[in-house]
């Protein structure tokens, strides 16, 4: 409706009842007074149609924007309704004696639809402005990126072992990952490999997240991958010792070893000699005299190991004190044989004494104070002149250093 078209029918519904005889003073006065709200009326409407231009351009902008980001719109999603009532006053002229009553029809309000997940497509503009027609078939239909991998196809890093020792070494595999392209493994203990099935040895305790990158040849796509475990390496005992020899008379002389480990469970002396023991604390009787390189091993909860060595030496070997050669003639000087130390060591024993040429046991006995007389069981013939084979076994267990044995020469 034109503003002028308006005022003109109020004018004329107002003037309609009354009836004046003709003056054309009065008729131009009239006129001249109309003039002045037609000019009015005129900015008013400029004023409407500038606010009427700018509603629809917000408006316009509004679609633009919601139409114009259709992949990240679901139309499931709930919305959120935004009333945009425009409404103009009513515009007023008066004058000394005309009033100008005009009113603009309110503008219907505009509903905009913005949800967070909304979804616009071409159907739906076209919907809004009234057109009709077929979806273009050069546009490719909007889809949502696939979300359901399959886990049986990813790539996956298995290690031979998830959790050892210092020194062990883990080798690590590779699933669904071509074997062409460039590896780069990170172990995560400062070590790197680019090997594609590498084997690797931590050398220290820790826990250790181990990462591959792969890159494709071309280097087009590049693949981050950790390990499905990480690799847990236990803390290690610490083995130690020292030693202390005893000698003493009428004693055996032998080497107290005094353990020093830390964190261990168990342990495995080994004395070079051919003789060893799991006793934390034990004494040994080296026999044979010289350098002896003594080994501990120590063991702990985990399976752990660590290990020290030192080097004992032994000035004279011990063998019971026994002594090379006896002459049983009755001249009272080496008459009889048995070793020294079993006469004062008070240790339960039995010795043997054997021909070696015949393999004849010829005397044997537990009695320190029964030694060996020449003869053969100590009451028959005289044994002939020659080398004898004696072995002393004791009872008393590993401290007396169990089995003892040697050669004898029987003069006559």
């Amino acid at each position: 409706m034109n503003a002028q078209d308006a005022f003109e029918r109020s004018l004329k519904k107002t003037l309609e009842p009354y009836e004046v005889p003709y003056n054309s003073a009065d008729w131009a006065q009239l006129e001249a007074r109309m003039d002045l709200p037609n000019k009015v009326a005129q900015r008013g409407s400029l004023g409407l149609y500038a606010l009427l231009f700018a509603g629809a351009v917000a408006v316009g902008t509004t679609a633009y924007l919601l139409a114009s980001d259709p992949l990240e719109r679901d139309p499931r999603s709930s919305s959120n309704e935004i009333t945009v009532p425009e409404q103009l006053d009513q515009v007023i002229v008066e004058d000394d004696k005309t009033a100008l009553d005009q009113q603009v029809d309110q503008v219907k309000d505009l509903t905009v639809v913005v949800g967070s997940e909304t979804m616009i497509d071409a159907s739906m503009a076209r919907a809004r402005s009234g057109e009709q027609g077929t979806p273009n078939p050069e546009t490719p239909p909007v889809t949502s990126p696939t979300l359901n991998e399959d886990r049986s196809s990813a790539a996956s890093i298995r290690a031979s072992i998830s959790e050892g020792c210092p020194g062990t070494a883990v080798t690590f595999a590779v699933e669904n990952m071509p074997e062409e392209g460039i590896y780069l493994w990170n172990f995560g203990d400062g070590s790197f490999s680019n090997q594609s099935r590498p084997s690797h040895v931590f050398s220290k305790a820790g826990t250790f997240e181990v990462m591959l990158s792969h890159s494709s040849i071309g280097g087009s796509t590049v693949q981050n991958k950790p390990a499905a475990d990480r690799i847990v390496i236990h803390e290690i005992p610490e083995a130690s010792f020292k030693f202390l020899k005893q000698e003493y008379d009428n004693t055996v002389p032998s080497v107290h070893f005094e353990n020093r480990s830390h964190g261990a469970v168990s342990y495995h002396w080994d004395f070079g000699d051919g003789h060893t023991s799991t006793i934390a604390h034990p004494d040994h009787i080296f026999k044979a005299a010289g350098d002896h390189t003594v080994v501990l091993t120590v063991t702990n909860t985990k399976g752990c190991t660590d290990r020290s060595e030192r080097t004992i030496h032994i000035e004279d070997g011990y063998n019971l004190l026994a002594i090379k050669t006896f002459s049983p003639n009755g001249d009272g000087v080496d008459d009889l044989f048995i070793p020294d130390a079993l006469k004062s060591l008070g240790v339960r024993f039995k010795l043997s004494i054997h021909d070696p040429r015949t393999g004849l046991l010829v005397y044997e006995t537990s009695d320190p104070q029964r030694p060996w007389n020449g003869r053969i069981g100590n009451k028959g013939e005289l044994c002939s002149a020659g080398e004898y084979v004696w072995m002393v076994e004791m009872k008393d267990g590993e401290k007396l250093g169990g089995t003892y044995n040697g050669t004898l020469g029987l003069l006559r």
